[in-house]
Order: structure tokens, then sequence, then C-alpha cells
């Protein structure tokens, strides 16, 4: 749908006629590498690695190669480094970096991080953990899911041995968008007795994307008490949607006959509209490089993807004088009964700054967890017992 609509779109000269190739990213990392590698000669770009785990490699070789590297994905917060990593660009903030300025909002320092046991998953809460380390905060346990309901009770265990926990991340598939891992993890937190509002609970994949929470109902609380419960001591934080969500864009796509998969809309994720914004990014970034006359190398590309501003999927993207997306983020909350999330915060990316909309956050028993000393937020104050 991207490439299709980039070679009718009048405004973007490139140059070249644009098509694309699909990498089947092998689930095990040192497999995804080695396929990656293999099609260093047939392509000119990439978008991805979707697997965070070998983003730093990818990164050296596009640069080696002078192809452009467009990620969404990547983590590791050296490759933000244009010296070493000339070629790399994001089409989206990291995602630890949104997590941390809600972190700092709210004053919870204490981290716990448990995966889905795919090997994707498990380098993502592996990197999370290295980065929020790296900004000098206390992150108490990083494991993964064991199967059946034995292991899940077992991981919970885990966590409970960790003391001031306050925020655990969850790396894995969102329950709304079909996550059933996420769900049996939640139903048996409350079972446990360990979604009282001692945690909150944040789902990592949520922050990739645009989830449509406008006009929308979540069906998965639909005749499950349990898991709407469990879900009232998580924030999902989340792209704020734009005048259209993700499904009415899809639907619009599906109705003019641009998408003929016979797919609804809620078949679909939204990191859908994700991937289709990155490869706009790249056009754009391409037609950039053009216009200023400059030779279509990997660097070249990477480095003109400022000051943008074009219609994406279902929202307008925009970037700074160096680069950023400065698309806003939102924190959605449930009320612990019902089947919708409602925004409470706003995330402004231009000032990076945290602004309630006028809804309270429903915590669990109506206590939030209690704030962690500021002296974890600031750089230049080393924090010490107590």
């Amino acid at each position: 749908l991207a490439v299709g609509r980039i070679s009718r779109d009048p405004s973007l000269d490139l140059g070249h006629r644009l098509d694309y190739v699909i990498l089947q990213e092998e689930c095990e990392t040192p497999r995804a590498l080695v396929r990656f590698v293999d099609f260093g000669k047939l392509s000119s770009a990439f978008i991805g690695p979707l697997n965070p785990g070998f983003c730093e490699v990818a990164a050296h070789l596009g640069a080696n190669w002078n192809k452009a590297i467009f990620s969404w994905m990547c983590i590791n917060y050296k490759l933000d480094s244009t010296i070493r990593h000339n070629a790399f660009a994001r089409t989206l903030p990291s995602p630890i970096q949104i997590l941390l300025t809600i972190m700092k909002y709210f004053k919870w320092a204490h981290v716990g991080i448990i995966a889905s046991s795919e090997d994707i998953w498990m380098y993502t809460a592996k990197e999370s953990a290295t980065v929020l380390r790296n900004h000098g905060l206390p992150v108490g346990i990083v494991t993964s899911v064991q199967k059946g309901e034995k292991g899940i009770e077992d991981t919970w265990n885990k966590i409970k041995e960790v003391n001031n926990i306050k925020i655990i991340l969850l790396c894995m598939h969102s329950v709304l968008v079909g996550g059933q891992e996420q769900a049996a993890l939640l139903t048996k937190a409350l079972e446990m007795g360990l979604a009282d509002g001692r945690y909150i609970f944040i789902p990592y994949d949520t922050l990739l994307y645009s989830l449509p929470y406008q006009n929308n109902s979540f069906s998965v609380f639909d005749n499950d008490s349990k898991l709407q419960e469990a879900y009232d001591a998580v924030l999902t934080i989340t792209l704020e949607s734009g005048e259209r969500t993700f499904y009415d864009a899809f639907r619009e796509a599906k109705e003019s006959g641009e998408i003929i998969r016979d797919l609804e809309a809620t078949q679909v994720s939204p990191l859908f509209g994700t991937i289709y914004d990155a490869i706009y990014f790249m056009a754009m970034a391409m037609d950039s490089a053009r216009r200023k006359g400059v030779r279509a190398s990997g660097a070249n590309i990477a480095e003109h993807t400022k000051n943008f501003s074009f219609s994406g999927f279902s929202h307008q993207v925009e970037t700074d004088s160096s680069g950023k997306r400065l698309n806003n983020y939102v924190i959605l909350d449930t009320d612990g009964r019902g089947n919708q999330l409602f925004p409470t915060h706003l995330l402004d990316m231009s000032s990076g700054s945290v602004l309630s909309l006028g809804q309270a956050i429903h915590f669990p028993n109506e206590i939030p967890p209690k704030p962690d000393s500021s002296c974890w937020f600031d750089p230049d104050v080393l924090c010490t017992e107590g």
C-alpha cells in the first residue's frame, strides 16, 4: 500500500522506481542476522529489523554497505550517535525514551521486566533493561514467562521476591491486539492478589503503534470480568490518534479498493500503520536528499530526515530540525469495569513534558504506587540508601 501510494504521489521525486522485498526474519536472532546479511546485495535500504537483538550489528553493516536502515523497534541508545551510525534513522522515538519520560513524571524508578519466551521479546527485555540501567535506574529483575499456569505462577513468585518494584514492563503482544499470554499473565496476577495497585503494569508493544482508542470498545474484555479487573492496574501508552484512528484509515483504504485482502480492520495489527509510515518516511528522506542535490547514499538518506511533515497512514507525521519524530503519545486507562480505554495524560514530544488531560487515572483501591526519590531522575545526584 505504501509503495503504491508513493509511486502515485506527485509531490515526491525519488529519481528511482521504488520496489520492495519482504525479508522473512527468522525467530532466532543469529539466524535472523544471517538472513539479513544475505539481503545486503539485494536491497538499497532497509525498514527494520524487528528484532532489537541485532540492531547494532545491522546498523554497522548498513554503514559498511552504505545503505540506510530505518527502524522503529531498535532500543539501543548508542545508535543515536550519527558519528558511529551515520546510516541509521529512527522512524519513531526509542520506546524506552517514552517510558523514561513517564517514569520521571510519576517518580516511579524501580522496574521489573517480564518477557514472552520468544527470542524477539527476550532481546527486547534485555535491551530495555540495559538502557534503563544506563540512565541510572534500578531494574530489579528481568525474567521470561514459563509455559503453563504453573510457569506463570512461578514468574509472579519471582517478581514478589524483589523489593520496591513500582513498574512491571510486559514485553509481549498486548492483550488488546490478541496477546493470549498477556491475558493469562494479568489474570494470574489478579488471582494472586498482585493487581491490587502495588504495581503498575505497562505493555511494551503499544509504544510501537497507534492503538485505536477513540470511540472503540475492546471485545477482549467482554464476558471476562477477571481480565477487566486485572487491567485496572495497567497503564497503556500509545501514539496519539489523529482525527482518524488506525481502523478508520484501514476501512477507507479497503473501500477505495487499495486493500483487497478480505480482512476487517480489527483483524489487523495497528503495527501495519507504523510500517507504512516507516516506508513513507524513507521516501520523504530520499526526496529531500535528491532536492538538495546529494547522492542517494545510505548516510545521505538517513541524514535528510529533518523538518518533515507528511500524511502518514492515520495521522500527520512530523520531525524536528534534528530528525526526531514529534508525534505525541497518550496514557490510556480503564475504570476496571468497562471495555473502553480513556486518555488521561498527553506526552508532548516537542517539549518532552507530560500534561494531564483532566481525567484522573483510576488506580486499583484508588491508591497509586508510592513515588520513589527524585534523586533517581537527577543525573547529577547519586542515590544513597533511603
